[in-house]
């Protein structure tokens, strides 16, 4: 009982995304410029003792080719830090970023990703002093239909630039999201 008490609390709190690429839409010689367009982004929330983050990520992408779709996207964080530790002040930021992505599908459920991205927060609460992190993830994903213009996504990706000391926690990237 207490493994599916973990694992929801990890979805709940986890990041996620809402992509609105086009399902299983198929490009032809008729398809225009708006049919290859799709917008949607993602929202991520986690917390815990140590404080929480709130995330707003809108994205608008384009459908290259049926196999592949390029796009650009903007981030937004609150995030808000709980030290818990005697002379270790407690501090909120406002980060913000952008970024860069590719897909390609490999095979009808399987897919590549990369994403360049870019990341600006404040170091230690100090909006005087701030930082900029960068993050490629690369790695494979899987859709699962769930209907002619939606499906369900999982991506696993590594961040071939990760740096120990910047805000992310881990240099593993885990998505879920729906596609709509």
């Amino acid at each position: 009982m207490k493994q599916i008490g973990f694992i929801l609390t990890l979805v709940l709190l986890g990041s996620f995304n809402l992509f609105a690429q086009k399902g299983d839409y198929e490009l032809d010689d008729k398809s225009n410029f708006m049919d290859r367009v799709y917008v949607g982004g993602g929202l991520g929330l986690s917390g815990g003792s140590w404080g929480g983050s709130v995330s707003l990520s809108p994205i608008v992408g384009y459908m290259v080719s049926n196999r592949l779709s390029v796009g650009v996207g903007a981030t937004y964080q609150y995030y808000k830090y709980n030290s818990n530790t005697p002379g270790i002040s407690d501090y909120s930021d406002n980060r913000y970023g952008g970024s860069v992505f590719a897909r390609m599908n490999l095979v009808r459920q399987v897919f590549a990703y990369g994403e360049y991205s870019f990341l600006n927060y404040s170091i230690n609460g100090d909006s005087n002093n701030r930082d900029t992190a960068y993050r490629l993830p690369i790695g494979l994903g899987f859709s699962q239909s769930m209907g002619a213009r939606s499906s369900f996504n999982i991506v696993a990706a590594y961040d071939m630039l990760y740096e120990i000391n910047g805000p992310y926690g881990s240099p593993w990237v885990f998505t879920f999201f729906f596609s709509i």
